[in-house]
């Protein structure tokens, strides 16, 4: 840790700084379902821990994805299908394993999903309950919990027109 001193008018301290934490940089990039899956060795680690069957993986390679890349390791993906003016997004995976925090890779892809949403005419962006995040991260977004008994539950941010 680093000493510094404080000087204001009269006044002296001594604060300490802490350490910062590492943050690496995170991009983004909006690929369709022509552009090339991931491999399955980078699937295995954004949904580590969660069954991806075979029609999981055909749905998320026929989607619509947002790839977060920290230098040139993929850190994240978020896949999407546009419905009636809302993009709807149904798988979010993100590399436990990375450098960057969680809350920095799912900005990344928040931000780019809530531009595509957008970009595309969509008024409602839609978090599907395999897609949802942490509720306190969503809910500091502007996304509100909806809950139907027969539809089970889900995250959604509606744009004003």
């Amino acid at each position: 840790m680093a000493l510094r001193l404080l000087q204001t008018p009269g006044v002296q301290m001594l604060m300490e700084e802490a350490p910062t934490p590492h943050m690496s940089s995170v991009q983004v990039r909006v690929v369709g379902p022509d552009a090339a899956c991931l491999t399955p060795t980078d699937l295995r680690r954004l949904f580590r821990g969660r069954r991806l069957t075979p029609a999981r993986r055909d749905r998320l390679r026929n989607s619509g994805r947002v790839v977060a890349a920290s230098r040139s390791r993929v850190v994240g993906l978020a896949a999407y299908e546009r419905f009636d003016g809302e993009l709807r997004v149904h798988e979010f995976g993100v590399d436990a394993t990375t450098r960057c925090t969680l809350d920095q890779i799912a900005t990344a892809l928040l931000d780019a999903l809530e531009v595509a949403c957008l970009a595309g005419g969509g008024r409602r962006l839609v978090l599907l309950p395999r897609a949802a995040l942490t509720a306190h991260l969503l809910r500091s977004r502007g996304f509100v919990p909806i809950a139907e008994e027969c539809a089970g539950s889900w995250f959604e941010k509606v744009f004003p027109s």
